[in-house]
Parts: structure tokens; C-alpha cells; sequence
């Protein structure tokens, strides 16, 4: 039987010894899927990708196509929904140094429900209506000679933001107007002269269907008192007072009041 050297045998057992000291080393770690503190920085060229268990790509952050140029690669934000479309886009397909990406919140269409001006900044998305300018002779507004409260228009409005900006033009003999939804007056009453301008929380929840509608009652019996709805709109909970977010103007309670195509 060969004799095995002492120190050989010394050395395997050594050897033993850092693999069960590896071994319980990789057990004892933890494993790396999260970060307490501190930050991941992906540079340069790189981007985080994320995939679906389908093999598709539900998020691009970092470098997307196409670069800007030959050397100078475009940095961007590209999120998918799970069946594949898209949803929401911080980039821009023209391969141009100077281009600015856009912001983009797509349907699963395709279409672009929001986005922002590149141009002059604001927003390009969605549309919004101004309010219609008013007649400026208060002979045409809406009246009533009641001495209790009368409803001269009414309509419906869908509430999606949590405050409601109003302002009603008033003119005549003295007396109040003011605004209801759903049946409560909201805000305080105004008056011939500074009109009704308020700028209240509504109260609902979002997406309810509410009904506007619009009183007005003089102090006097025999006078008249006229109103003309200037502007209707919804408002964050707070922030300015006017941003450009209409909803739907009330109409006149009465149907032959209505404005025909011809203007008459």
C-alpha cells in the first residue's frame, strides 16, 4: 500500500473545511431581491427591463430606441400593459438631438388620452371646451320676478374632481342668486353687481352623476332680476383656483329657451 504523505493528507482536510465553510456561507446569505437602503444605479448605456412570465416586456427605463444620434443614445420611459400595449410613454420616435419626448398615456388601442405640449408645455391631450362667451345685453340672460327661490336653468354634470369652480354673471333689481347640486345649495348666495362667484368642495364621489341647477328670487315683488352662467368647472382639492377643466354648463329649464341654429 503506497504511503500517503502527512502534509497531503493535512491539505485535504483543509480543503474539507473551507468547502463546508462556503457552503453554509451561500445557505446563511440572504438572498439579494431587495434593497434596504441605499440606491441602484444602472448609467451609461444601460436600462432596466422588465419581462412577463409570457416573455413579454412590460417596462423599459433607461435607454430606449432610437438614440438620439450616433453617439448620444435616448434615455426614456416605455410601460406595456400584460397583453402588450401600450400604456405609457416618456420618449419620442424622431431621431433628433434636439427632440423633446413627450408624455403619453395611451388606451389599449392605441390612442393617446393625455399627453403634453412639447411645443409651449400645457397639455395637448386631451381637448377642452371654453366657455361659451355670454350676451352682453342682460336683457337676454335668464329672469324671473319670484319673490322665492326660482330655477331658471338645469343640467346634469359628471363630478370628477373633488372641487367646483362657478361663476354667475347677475344684473337687475336687487335680489339673490345661487348655485344647487342635487337639490343642496353649495356655497353662498350672490347678487346683482359682483355676480356669484364661488369655488367650493362638492361632496360626491367621483364619477357621480349630479344635477346643477341654477335659482335666483328677488326682494322686491314687481321687480326682475336676470343671471347668465359665465363658467362651470371642476378643481383639484387644491391648487389654483381656475385651471382650464370644464363641466357641462347647465341648460335653461325650459326647453323653447334653447339657443336654435339660426340664432333665433
Amino acid at each position: 500500500m503506497a504511503i500517503i504523505p502527512t502534509d497531503l493528507l493535512d491539505r485535504i482536510r483543509a480543503l474539507e473545511r473551507q468547502v463546508r465553510e462556503l457552503m453554509f456561507s451561500a445557505n446563511a446569505t440572504p438572498a439579494l431581491n431587495s434593497i434596504a437602503d441605499g440606491e441602484v444605479v444602472i448609467g451609461e448605456h444601460g436600462r432596466l427591463r422588465v419581462r412577463t412570465a409570457g416573455d413579454q416586456d412590460l417596462l423599459y427605463l433607461g435607454r430606449v430606441a432610437p438614440d438620439r444620434d450616433e453617439e448620444t443614445s435616448q434615455q426614456g420611459l416605455v410601460v406595456r400593459r400584460d397583453d402588450g400595449s401600450l400604456a405609457l410613454t416618456v420618449w419620442t420616435g424622431a431621431p433628433d438631438p434636439q427632440a423633446v419626448q413627450p408624455v403619453r398615456i395611451l388606451d389599449r388601442r392605441g390612442n393617446v388620452v393625455l399627453a403634453d405640449d412639447t411645443v409651449r408645455g400645457g397639455l395637448a391631450r386631451p381637448y377642452l371646451p371654453f366657455a361659451l362667451p355670454a350676451p352682453v345685453d342682460p336683457a337676454r340672460w335668464e329672469s324671473t320676478g319670484a319673490t322665492a327661490w326660482t330655477t331658471l336653468r338645469r343640467g346634469p354634470g359628471l363630478v370628477q374632481h373633488p372641487r367646483l369652480h362657478c361663476e354667475i354673471a347677475v344684473a337687475g333689481a336687487p335680489g339673490e342668486v345661487r348655485l344647487l347640486v342635487d337639490g343642496v345649495q353649495l356655497g353662498p348666495v350672490g347678487g346683482p353687481g359682483a355676480g356669484l362667484v364661488l369655488t367650493e368642495r362638492v361632496g360626491v364621489e367621483y364619477g357621480a352623476t349630479v344635477t346643477f341647477e341654477i335659482q335666483a328670487r328677488v326682494t322686491t315683488a314687481g321687480t326682475t332680476i336676470r343671471c347668465y352662467p359665465l363658467t362651470l368647472y371642476g378643481l383639484e382639492s387644491y391648487g389654483p383656483a381656475a385651471p382650464p377643466q370644464p363641466v357641462r354648463h347647465a341648460l335653461p329649464t325650459d326647453p323653447a329657451r334653447h339657443f336654435s341654429p339660426s340664432g333665433v
